[in-house]
């Protein structure tokens, strides 16, 4: 079973977690039942906190966030999953 810490990231509005798998560390939140721009938002300070903690991010939303890819695309690659109830769940892993 895999450990779930909650933490808090300073500014953000969301409830982020951290765990790992495998030797791999992750920050993890849930933007699925918000309205723009707050997913966009939390995403930015989550990624504030992981770059500092070496963490890679996981963003659960209800649709893929294009216009953070733009953002991001220097510092971190990813992968999108679709989720059964709708949502993804976006996997940003830093290069």
């Amino acid at each position: 079973m895999i450990e779930k810490k909650e933490v808090r990231v300073n500014k953000a509005t969301l409830k982020f977690v951290t765990y790992t798998i495998d030797t791999i560390s992750y920050l993890e939140f849930d933007s699925s039942q918000c309205e723009p721009p707050e997913p966009m938002i939390n995403a930015m300070y989550g990624f504030l906190y992981a770059k500092k903690h070496n963490l890679n991010l996981i963003m659960i939303n209800m649709q893929e966030p294009k216009g953070l890819y733009d953002r991001v695309k220097d510092d971190y690659s990813w992968d999108v999953e679709q989720l059964e109830s709708g949502d993804v769940k976006i996997t940003f892993s830093r290069l």
